[in-house]
């Protein structure tokens, strides 16, 4: 499931919740392009983290199939963390 990240006004940096007629409810700046440049981002960090994962996986696959199961499970788990970190960096 995606992470959607708060968009904020670009004028008065307040979270945007309700975007009606494209302008920021609290102090009435137009948001449309900053949204529009916002949802771009979100979705070429979820293309860009679904490619690296693909990769990851078949990699781990290619090099854990002659492993024990217990180095299966370890190399899963330290790529599974660096997946994680990577993820969630991100989004900051």
């Amino acid at each position: 499931m995606p992470l959607r990240t708060k968009i904020e006004c670009p004028s008065c940096e307040a979270d945007v919740v309700v975007k009606r007629g494209g302008v920021c409810p609290n102090c009435g700046a137009s948001i449309t392009g900053h949204v529009a440049r916002v949802r771009a981002r979100e979705k070429r960090i979820e293309q860009v983290v679904a490619v690296v994962a693909t990769v990851l996986v078949v990699g781990l696959v290619v090099v854990t199939s002659g492993a024990t199961l217990l180095e299966g499970i370890a190399t899963y788990a330290i790529v599974g963390a660096v997946m994680y970190y990577l993820a969630r960096r991100t989004f900051v």
